[in-house]
């Protein structure tokens, strides 16, 4: 046989495997149904765990529970002793579950999935706010986030998806009492922490309204945002917010400077309630959330490489965001010089945190922008399918298409997690002045 057979073989059979891989993880995401979760929610919120404090009867039940589960996967108990369990303080036991990872090298990197599944039991654990004595089922928080690790579990396993990187899932206990779980797991780990690219928390995911997913932690890592674009439903919207606190247990990842991801769908009235209760939660919203976590859970293991952690964070917050875009479109606004026609209609800053892309921070009434679908917070990443690699290039790359006379060319937008590709098309006359850039 001729080397350029070889060669094709080569490239059809890899070929072949990509499309596999794509029928494999799409068999699984749809595997992720809305009727399971309801069982686990039902079951986990139901008043027979009493609310699932840590070290009460109730709490032990609903772990008996999650371990039963994963005793149905290829996973492998990850604790110390060999088994599932790794006790923890305030009478609390983690449950701990790893699927080792299939590349020679990437093996020996992790990605940390985990989610809280203790509550506040009858109101005298935790912050509870209601009368104690009552069972505070906590069907949200956090029945759902456990429903959704565990369906992410059952999808990676049964469709027998073989990810690069290990993923070490986690089912933290304690963390209603001030995150004693994964503050322990910290003390006596099961697993290299230097070798941690990620950690994901999944809290609180249960109560979707109008597709709005909140996803945390984006400007721990370099390129977090663009990363976790990829793999949304058309039917979620992701809310990249700022705020990070000390509130759930991604805080003990970010401490030890990991890159991390919450997901949390947003309080509400019935939070730390005795009504959160398994007949208040979205289950197709769930489901939607689940397939999100598991679809960007494999692209974070397969991935050739991970955001490094931005050190820069530590000293950001919702108040430092605002205070910066507004500096940020006033330089923009102000260093365009006046002789400048206005063609398209945008001012931009560019983020430390997102190399290679432009945020709009303006978008002009009546313009090519404006006509094009832009808005306030869109990433733009290329012009014409070539990407740029800060913001003077792209100033360069879209001046000299306007300068010559260019009548439309398009952008890559992301907007709410969604990258869309636009065309600009310009109108032979400049529009009205002091309507953008």
């Amino acid at each position: 046989m001729t080397s350029q057979f070889f060669a094709a073989l080569l490239v059809l059979q890899f070929v072949s495997a990509s499309f596999a891989g794509d029928a494999q993880q799409r068999l699984a995401a749809e595997s992720v149904q809305a009727s399971e979760l309801r069982e686990h929610v039902a079951a986990l919120a139901d008043d027979v765990f009493e609310g699932r404090g840590v070290g009460t009867r109730g709490g032990y039940a609903a772990g008996q529970y999650i371990v039963q589960q994963l005793r149905q996967t290829r996973l492998t108990p990850a604790a110390t002793d060999h088994g599932y369990f790794q006790p923890c303080g305030r009478g609390g036991r983690n449950i701990l579950a790893l699927l080792p990872g299939s590349h020679p090298v990437l093996n020996h990197e992790y990605i940390v999935v985990g989610a809280h599944y203790d509550h506040v039991g009858d109101g005298r654990q935790g912050y509870a706010r209601g009368p104690i004595g009552n069972i505070y089922n906590g069907a949200d928080d956090n029945a759902s986030g456990i429903a959704a690790l565990l369906e992410t579990i059952e999808a990676i396993s049964e469709s027998n998806i073989q990810p690069r990187r290990s993923i070490l899932f986690a089912f933290w206990d304690g963390e209603e009492v001030g995150l004693v779980g994964s503050k322990h797991w910290f003390t006596a780990p099961t697993i290299p922490t230097s070798a941690i690219q990620l950690a994901f928390n999944i809290d609180m995911v249960g109560r979707l309204r109008q597709g709005r997913l909140e996803v945390l932690g984006t400007r721990t890592g370099y390129g977090m945002r663009r990363f976790l674009s990829g793999p949304v439903d058309n039917s979620l919207w992701l809310d990249f917010s700022w705020e990070l606190a000390a509130n759930s247990d991604h805080w003990t990842f970010l401490e030890r400077h990991i890159p991390i991801v919450m997901l949390h769908t947003g309080l509400h009235d019935d939070y730390h309630k005795p009504a959160d209760d398994a007949e208040q939660i979205n289950y197709a919203g769930l489901e939607l959330v689940s397939r999100y976590l598991l679809s960007t859970v494999i692209l974070a293991a397969n991935a050739d490489h991970l955001p490094a952690y931005r050190p820069a964070r530590d000293s950001e917050s919702l108040a430092v965001q605002q205070r910066q875009q507004s500096r940020d479109s006033m330089a923009s606004l102000a260093s365009w010089p006046a002789s400048q026609p206005p063609r398209l209609g945008i001012t931009w800053r560019t983020d430390e945190a997102e190399p290679g892309s432009v945020f709009i921070t303006r978008v002009a009434t009546h313009s090519p922008a404006a006509a094009a679908g832009l808005a306030l917070g869109d990433r733009i990443d290329a012009i014409n399918g070539f990407q740029f690699s800060d913001a003077q290039d792209f100033h360069t790359r879209l001046f000299e298409l306007l300068d010559a006379g260019a009548a439309d060319f398009t952008l890559s937008v992301e907007s709410r997690g969604h990258t869309r590709t636009e065309t600009i098309r310009i109108p032979s006359q400049p529009i009205a002045a002091n309507s953008g850039t």
